[in-house]
This record gives C-alpha cells, structure tokens and sequence, in this order.
C-alpha cells in the first residue's frame, strides 16, 4: 500500500460556471450540476442548458472515467461512465493518470478518512466547502492496481445492491401510504 496525494495520481480542475454562457440561441448541452451526483454514485438528473460552445474548454467535457467530486460538503462523489456532459462549476473533475482504477478511487473518496480530512480543512469555514487546493492535498492510500480493481468491482457490486434495496422500501412505502390513501376514499 502507498500512501500518496491526490494531485500526484490525478489532474485536478473544476467545472464550467455555466451560467455567464446561456443563450437561448446556444447549442443545448446536458449539464451536470450539484443534484446530479448523490450518495453511493448514484449519477442522473442532469440539467438541460443552451450554452455558446465556443467558450467551453475540452476539459468541461465529462469523459469516461473521470471522478466528480462535489466541492460543499457532503463531498459525493461519482464515478463516470458517459462522455460529452459538460461539467458546472463547484464540482472537482479528478482524471486518473494511467495505473489507477477510477471506480476504486472514487470508493476511496467516500471514505470517513477522506471526509475527516476534508472537514479538517475547512473546519473553520461557516459552510464546509472544499477549494481545489485543498482536494489536491488529500492524502490516499492505495494499493496496486490489480486489488484496486478487484475492491472498485465489489464496492460498486455492493452500491448496486445497495440502490436496489433503496428502490424497493421507496416502493413498500408508496404501497403503505396507497393503502392508507384508498381508506380515506372507502371512509363511512
């Protein structure tokens, strides 16, 4: 195991502050904002945007492998499996130089450790936000890529299993307050 800098595994930026480049008659672009990264990785929700293209860098542009990272605290994290999403502003875009394991890293992101340093870092800011510098600075311990693969393959087994059982108690708590909801509409 080693333990080494995020900054020295990975090229680090933030997205796009898209709002300066709306324009109605811009090209229509989907937009990955603060909602679309949730706990356990989940990745969706994106906003749908006209934006004048020719300020959008290349580095904007999701890719796949690339870990997002939310800068305000809770600091989710996901990784990216689609390419062309433009990414906005406040979230870190982390692109693993080779012999890294993007959907490991990004598991070893969520961890406590990490959280405990981010929230060092920022413990005496009034809202946790993480700036750039800071994530650069955070310290990793990493195995070889081999095992790396092998724990990002189960930890993102165990985050589906973990998304399906989320979906069906969302689904027997529909079917509770279905239930209670035809007993008003049978009422005396």
């Amino acid at each position: 195991m080693n333990r080494v800098k995020l900054t020295h595994i990975a090229e680090i930026q933030t997205g796009l502050s898209y709002r300066r480049y709306r324009s109605d008659d811009g090209e229509k672009f989907d937009v990955v904002v603060q909602r679309s990264i949730k706990k356990d990785g989940i990745f969706d929700d994106f906003e749908q945007v006209n934006l004048i293209p020719t300020h959008l860098k290349p580095h904007h542009f999701t890719r796949p492998g690339d870990i997002l990272m939310k800068m305000p605290y809770p600091y989710d994290v996901v990784c990216v499996g689609q390419g062309g999403l433009v990414v906005s502003d406040r979230i870190a875009i982390i692109r693993l130089k080779e012999g890294f394991d993007p959907s490991f890293i990004a598991h070893l992101l969520t961890n406590a450790h990490i959280k405990k340093q981010l929230y060092e870092f920022s413990s005496t800011e009034k809202i946790s936000h993480a700036s750039l510098r800071q994530i650069k600075e955070l310290e990793l311990v990493v195995p070889d890529y081999d095992t790396q693969v092998k724990f990002g393959r189960l930890l993102d087994t165990i985050n589906e299993k973990v998304y399906e059982d989320q979906k069906v108690v969302e689904y027997d708590r529909r079917l509770k307050e279905g239930i209670l909801n035809k007993l008003w509409e049978e009422g005396p």
